[in-house]
């Protein structure tokens, strides 16, 4: 191997090692994300401050401080959603289900298509899949300032796909199925996979815990 070939296959090693261990420290970072017992919460707390106005499925106006004393789940969907939005929806159906006795549990799914989903959307999409219930907030609001607020208070955001990425004309955001779990005091006490199995047990711990503080 000449000295040329040499300098090459070290450069290409290194690039090598460098993506590996850039891969290998965003699955770490990751996995410590969506597996969160919530227990680091209690060192340096979250809390959700900020607030806009949203509307709801039946039109009506609504504020997530309203929520206060309430443990709630959040999280992101869209009705033209073609995959994981109506599976993460089936996911927080089963746990209400499960917790039905808990008057203190609510659930938050907030559109990241508001250009298209209209309260009437959001209705039929409810409706439709057996979710509709007023222990459910479907909300939609203005485009940016709703997008905005999601990715800056919840950390929820998506990524709207290329026409040359999408499978088919509704596959149009790119988006990890994470629901954020929020105290009656207002704090993020976690970020969860609802797919992934540790990480949904670790919702439904971290979700019970929050219900039993709730009601001392």
């Amino acid at each position: 191997m000449n000295k040329e070939k040499k300098i090459v296959f070290v450069f290409v090693v290194i690039a090598v090692l460098l993506v590996s261990g850039f891969m290998v420290l965003w699955q770490f970072s990751t996995a410590n994300l969506y597996t969160s017992k919530g227990n680091s919460y209690k060192d340096n707390p979250r809390l959700v401050t900020k607030d806009i106005e949203m509307i709801d499925s039946n039109g009506e106006s609504k504020r997530l401080m309203d929520l206060r004393g309430k443990v709630w789940l959040i999280s992101h969907v869209f009705t033209r959603c073609p995959g994981q939005c109506a599976g993460v929806c089936v996911v927080l159906d089963e746990i209400r289900q499960e917790l039905k006795e808990e008057e203190n549990l609510h659930l938050v799914s907030v559109t990241l298509d508001p250009d298209h989903d209209s309260p009437s959307h959001l209705k039929e999409f409810s409706q439709k899949h057996g979710f509709d219930s007023k222990g459910w907030w479907f909300l939609t609001g203005q485009a940016t300032e709703l997008n905005d607020y999601m990715l800056q208070v919840f950390s929820l955001s998506a990524q709207e796909k290329e026409e040359s990425e999408r499978v088919n004309p509704d596959d149009l955001f790119a988006h990890k199925p994470m629901v954020a779990l929020v105290d009656h005091e207002l704090k993020i006490r976690g970020w969860f996979n609802p797919f992934d199995k540790s990480s949904s047990k670790a919702l439904r711990q971290q979700l019970l815990l929050s219900l039993n503080e709730s009601k001392s």
